[in-house]
């Protein structure tokens, strides 16, 4: 193996702020030749700066795209300028061991297998907690329905309490978080699936594998681990709210089961019946939950954090009370609406923001936002507070996931209630006067890094405040019991709910 036969392709998987220990594994622990090409889709400036010197030190490709990527988009970018017989995709929250590598090529080697995957540990090495070391599936009929049912071998297992030493096998798939394929695989099989955004990438690509005669090997002697948040940077919220946002997921989970004609993806443990809220989706829905109670002050961000950081911070903000589907409005000072774009995604509300920051500091426009129901059961509601003083955001801060400063000392804090049943919802609105009608909904905020417009402050109109994110707690729920006894109450009677 001394010629350099594999090329290692870095993207992002869910967040940022690992890079800097993934890259730093790689070239610790890999002693065989290897090239290295690392996508960089959306990384926050300090981070790129970070692996841009990396680069010009180590002589590798850098990739980079202003925009967010998803992984499948990441890993068909960076393979393009692969020209070694093999490609490992490594994420960007990923840590490997000594000898890693040359087992993975070793087994191909002596296999012919088309893909091969190590034996996957979860968190940080010394814990030597097993997240997978082998996956199964299994196409069944469940009331006359298609279902393909998933199950990681040997799954959230000590590696103590393996009493069998583990062995190479053949295995229905490998996962992404470090994956050894044979180059030539592409030009049977096409590139990777951009259509699956959010999960079950690795088994469409496993799939396709076998359904062409490939076959898909764990090599235990290869050993890697992903490493999930926390911990974690405010600076991979905006992305790791995407990654797991209910639009991806919606839109991966119909076109995997078009694709696959089943009805539904469970895991082996799932006793229900099939339904409409898919165990993909519901666990995406949970994994977003790892954010929560993240706490983020404005002497955090307000050095460091750009306009359309603080814009895309606000966003994944409301995404992480469930709310991704977004208008939003370009507002003259007398009224006027100039832009106006209704139920919008999160990726394509965040790939507009640059033109629409621009277009607003350049004429001196307000930019708005509104965050829309999705209509889940139990999903959250939104009490919007305006205009408050800094006496009244004292008294309601405890409850708010989200505090902005409109102008000098004055305040919106948004409240996101937890509603499990009608009857909290029923409550709430007693306790809020105001519940805003569709036609014409108050409840628009103002994004943050962006100019109020019309609040001079006595200044000229070159002096309009911007809107600054004061204080946030990343998916901060309150409860009706909470603000029924809390001493919130008179201001809530202003407040409107969303």
């Amino acid at each position: 193996m001394s010629d350099c036969q594999v090329t290692i392709v870095i993207v992002p998987r869910e967040r940022f702020s690992h890079s800097e220990r993934t890259l730093a594994s790689v070239y610790r622990e890999t002693t065989v030749p290897f090239k290295l090409i690392y996508v960089s889709a959306g990384t926050p400036e300090p981070i790129y700066r970070w692996i841009a010197s990396e680069a010009d030190l180590k002589g590798f490709q850098l990739i980079h795209t202003d925009s967010y990527l998803s992984p499948n988009q990441a890993r068909n970018l960076g393979m393009r300028d692969v020209r070694t017989k093999y490609v490992v995709f490594l994420d960007n929250d990923a840590l490997v061991t000594p000898g890693w590598l040359e087992a993975l090529v070793q087994c191909a080697e002596d296999t012919g297998a088309w893909v091969v995957g190590p034996l996957y540990l979860f968190g940080e090495i010394e814990r030597q907690k097993i997240h997978m070391a082998g996956g199964i599936l299994k196409f069944t009929e469940q009331l006359g329905q298609r279902v393909l049912y998933d199950e990681q071998y040997l799954f959230d297992t000590p590696m103590a309490s393996v009493k069998v030493p583990l062995k190479r096998n053949v295995w229905d798939y490998a996962e992404f978080h470090c994956i050894l394929v044979r180059m030539d695989v592409f030009e049977r099989l096409g590139q990777f699936d951009e259509k699956l955004l959010s999960h079950q990438e690795h088994i469409d690509f496993c799939l396709e594998v076998q359904n062409a005669g490939g076959a898909v090997y764990i090599e235990p002697k290869a050993v890697t681990t992903y490493v999930p948040p926390p911990p974690c940077d405010w600076r991979d919220l905006p992305y790791f709210m995407l990654r797991w946002s209910e639009a991806w997921n919606l839109r991966t989970v119909q076109h995997f089961n078009e694709k696959w004609n089943v009805v539904t993806v469970r895991f082996f443990t799932d006793t229900a019946e099939p339904e409409a809220d898919h165990t993909t989706s519901r666990w995406a829905r949970g994994h977003r939950r790892l954010m929560t109670g993240l706490s983020i002050r404005r002497n955090e961000t307000s050095d460091s954090c750009s306009f359309l950081e603080q814009a895309k911070l606000m966003i994944a903000l409301f995404m992480s009370v469930d709310k991704d589907r977004f208008d939003l409005m370009l507002m003259s000072d007398s009224g006027q609406v100039l832009t106006a774009e209704s139920a919008l995604d999160p990726d394509y509300l965040f790939e507009g923001l640059p033109m629409h920051l621009q277009a607003a500091d350049n004429e001196n426009l307000n930019l708005l936002i509104r965050p829309l129901a999705n209509g889940r059961p139990g999903e959250p509601l939104l009490v919007m507070l305006d205009d408050l003083d800094a006496r009244a955001v004292e008294t309601v801060r405890s409850h708010a996931f989200l505090i902005l400063e409109i102008k000098p000392e004055r305040y919106q804090c948004w409240i996101a209630v937890a509603a499990s049943n009608w009857r909290s919802a029923a409550a709430l609105r007693r306790l809020v006067a105001q519940e805003s009608s569709t036609q014409s909904s108050p409840c628009w905020a103002r994004l943050a890094g962006t100019k109020n417009v019309g609040a001079s402050c006595g200044g000229t109109h070159k002096n309009y405040p911007r809107v600054a994110l004061a204080e946030a707690v990343i998916g901060h729920l309150a409860t009706v019991h909470q603000l029924e006894n809390g001493k919130a109450g008179s201001y809530l009677r202003s407040g409107h709910v969303a």
